[in-house]
């Protein structure tokens, strides 16, 4: 089940602001803000006041103390034939070489290979689980106002030698507003070494469980990584869920 971790929350107001009186000088006829014809077809001239009130406007804002989770985790959301399903699915979409902003292919900061699934008749099913899980995790760790899974999910593949993705964030300038991402380990931890899933809150990373099955949520603006896969083959499915923009 998903860590369960303590909230709190506080609630406090600024106080409003007085209201003070400004005395600006008198002002001489001769410098005077305005002149009009009277009845009488003579001008007449009007001074600055002597004295002008200011109202200034009171500040209240309310304090409460940050709700939103660094991750969560949902263990055994698949069962490694669910897993196994999902790769026969991906490895049966076009596979292309991964890409990153501005639709390029640079291996030295991602190399691996990527597939799009979309829901249809054979990934409904994986779907409607994500989703379950997805709607739980937020309303507990994130609260974040959500949308759902504009993208798709992307599953991917990360060979040895060398399989990575370097330090990154999902979301960016431009581009549909990414809140959640996740990512789904598909590979039995012991058919390939290295391929880590790493999240940087501070120097040293947090690395979510390797297990098959095993999901991982974050906000889509922490900084992480996979590192460099030296034997075997890692498959996971990742996905970002959009909402309306960050106010």
């Amino acid at each position: 089940m998903p860590k369960k971790l303590a909230q709190a929350e506080q609630n406090g107001t600024m106080p409003s602001k007085e209201i003070k009186t400004v005395k600006t000088p008198r002002v001489k006829k001769t410098l005077a803000v305005s002149t009009e014809k009277t009845a009488d077809n003579t001008s007449k001239t009007e001074s600055s006041p002597s004295v002008l009130k200011i109202q200034q406007p009171s500040t209240v804002w309310p304090f409460q103390l940050d709700h939103v989770e660094d991750w969560a985790y949902f263990q055994g959301a698949f069962s490694p034939e669910d897993c196994q399903k999902i790769v026969e699915i991906g490895n049966s979409r076009l596979v292309e070489d991964a890409r990153i902003r501005g639709n390029q292919v640079d291996t030295k900061i991602r190399d691996s290979k990527t597939a799009w699934i979309m829901p249809n008749d054979d990934s409904d099913w994986m779907f409607r689980r994500v989703t379950d899980i997805i709607v739980d995790l937020n309303s507990r760790f994130f609260k974040f106002d959500l949308f759902g899974f504009i993208e798709g999910f992307q599953f991917t593949r990360y060979d040895a030698p060398g399989g990575k993705y370097n330090q990154h964030v999902d979301r960016g300038l431009n581009t549909w507003t990414r809140k959640l991402s996740f990512t789904l380990q598909l590979s039995d931890p012991k058919d390939y070494k290295g391929g880590e899933l790493e999240l940087y809150f501070g120097e040293e990373p947090t690395k979510p469980s390797k297990d098959q099955g095993f999901i991982a949520v974050f906000p889509s603006y922490v900084l992480h990584r996979v590192t460099p896969v030296t034997k075997g083959t890692r498959y996971s499915l990742v996905a970002w869920i959009t909402g309306p923009s960050f106010k």
